[in-house]
């Protein structure tokens, strides 16, 4: 009796180690099959509105084939310009939110354009071609090399514009777009980024003294932002990007000069920006996906700012926002009575708690002021072309106790602003030498360093970094001025 019960709990025990190893084969083929693409259980890229997705190509093979040119239908119809290089997973991500938010793939394509040869990037990109749907691919391949140390040292820069300017070329010059949104793969978008370029697509024709749309807020955080109002938009003289818009006919200048490396900072070079300025909201409507995004071509050395950014907590209906608003001389009158009415602060006493009932001003009056500002409050301290982020003559608004506080530039003229005057007077080029210089005596002037004399040009600092066989940077910080 025993041995029967013994033989009948092994049998037992046998199925079950059967089954389960049935289990384990079978799990692992399918895994197997669907990784590979050859299971019809494998679920499909999702498109909105049930549009049908056209056969994946054989990249190897027949790569030319989903590299189409749309052409525009109509002076009003925008495209979409998506620009990535090497991260699949941040394109996948990106895409699918596109598709999910367009409100009508027949009037807004989307184009895809990948910069180098990562085959998966180019596998994933050919795998959402559908010409019915409105989304096509472009590949940029033919990279110019770069010649000197420096320029190896920042390469993925080149790189970079070379892709912005051929791109460009192709969906305004051969597609014959009039208007184009630019975005970047490692960008989640929010439910209304289409209603907020829909709604002010008109003012960059409307008003010659706006050059672009960007969906951007360089100073978006929660802690300095309303978030209870965020169909707030402004002025801003800083070109912000990340999602932008801009026209056919301002590409068409901007071509011609296009630079070789640091677009972006080029963008707002005083001779390229012409006094012009770009609108951008309160709270972004885009934001970097860190999780997907990498480092990047700066290294992550934004990482903190860009990831307190987030996106709305709900859609705004921009086709009921008042976008006139923010033509040129409505804005400025209005922009000059707040600035006059604002309650001053001095920086001592920013640092109690503020009423939210009232609206405050500071002054600034050199790049230390501005920065210190900026680091108690958490708002991006650098300086650009002499412009601080999100100003417009030389005004930085953010949010502090629920009030706005503006931080204004101690130059600031109402007189100038309300008779058209360029802003450009407010910014020089010493502010970013002065600028520079602060970042320099924060990271080697101070405890644990260098405690002599912060001077890049100092004997004594020379032969520290020189000890250290670091003069290669310490050259790097030659063009600064000691403030």
């Amino acid at each position: 009796m025993f041995f029967f019960n013994r033989v009948s709990r092994y049998a037992k025990h046998n199925r079950r180690l059967k089954r389960l190893l049935v289990f384990m084969l079978v799990s692992t083929g399918l895994l197997f099959l669907s990784k590979t693409g050859y299971v019809l259980l494998q679920f499909p890229v999702r498109v909105v509105q049930n549009v049908p997705r056209e056969s994946t190509v054989d990249i190897k093979h027949d790569m030319e084939s989903v590299e189409s040119v749309p052409q525009a239908h109509g002076p009003s119809q925008t495209a979409v310009l998506v620009m990535s290089a090497t991260r699949e997973a941040a394109l996948r991500n990106h895409l699918e939110q596109l598709l999910k938010f367009r409100p009508s793939y027949p009037h807004i394509p989307i184009i895809i354009s990948q910069d180098g040869t990562t085959e998966s990037v180019s596998r994933l990109a050919a795998s959402y071609v559908n010409s019915t749907a409105n989304i096509f691919f472009i590949h940029h391949k033919d990279r110019v090399g770069v010649g000197s140390p420096g320029q190896k040292a920042a390469k993925n820069y080149f790189y970079i514009a070379q892709h912005y300017k051929w791109a460009l070329d192709r969906v305004f010059f051969e597609m014959g777009y009039t208007t184009v949104i630019i975005t970047e793969d490692d960008l989640d978008i929010s439910e209304d980024f289409f209603s907020y370029f829909a709604a002010t697509k008109h003012l960059l024709f409307d008003d010659i003294s706006l050059w672009c749309i960007s969906a951007w807020n360089d100073n978006g955080a929660a802690s300095v932002t309303d978030r209870s109002k965020s169909d707030l938009l402004y002025r801003t003289d800083f070109f912000p990007g990340l999602g932008w818009m801009l026209t056919a006919s301002v590409w068409k200048e901007l071509s011609a000069n296009w630079p070789e490396a640091y677009w972006d900072d080029w963008l707002r070079r005083p001779e390229v920006r012409k006094g012009r300025a770009c609108i951008r909201p309160e709270v972004s409507r885009t934001a970097h996906n860190m999780k997907v995004a990498g480092k990047g071509s700066s290294n992550g050395l934004f990482k903190t700012f860009l990831s307190s950014i987030h996106l709305p907590d709900s859609p705004v209906d921009f086709s009921k926002v008042n976008v006139d608003s923010l033509k040129k001389k409505e804005y400025d009158v209005s922009l000059a009575a707040i600035v006059k009415n604002a309650e001053p602060l001095t920086f001592e006493l920013l640092d109690g708690t503020l009423d939210a009932t009232k609206t405050y001003k500071t002054i600034y009056k050199n790049p230390r002021e501005f920065r210190a500002i900026a680091k108690k409050y958490k708002l991006m301290s650098d300086i650009r072309s002499g412009m601080a982020r999100t100003a417009y003559y030389g005004i930085v608004p953010f949010m502090k106790d629920g009030s706005r506080v503006y931080a204004v530039h101690g130059n600031f003229d109402e007189k100038l602003l309300l008779n058209g005057t360029s802003s450009s007077y407010l910014y020089t080029a010493d502010w970013d030498r002065m600028s520079r210089y602060l970042e320099f005596e924060e990271l080697y002037c101070r405890p644990g360093k260098w405690t002599g004399k912060c001077d890049p040009a100092d004997p004594g600092m020379t032969e520290w970094f020189k000890k250290r066989n670091r003069m290669r940077l310490l050259k790097s910080w030659s063009d600064v001025i000691v403030n």
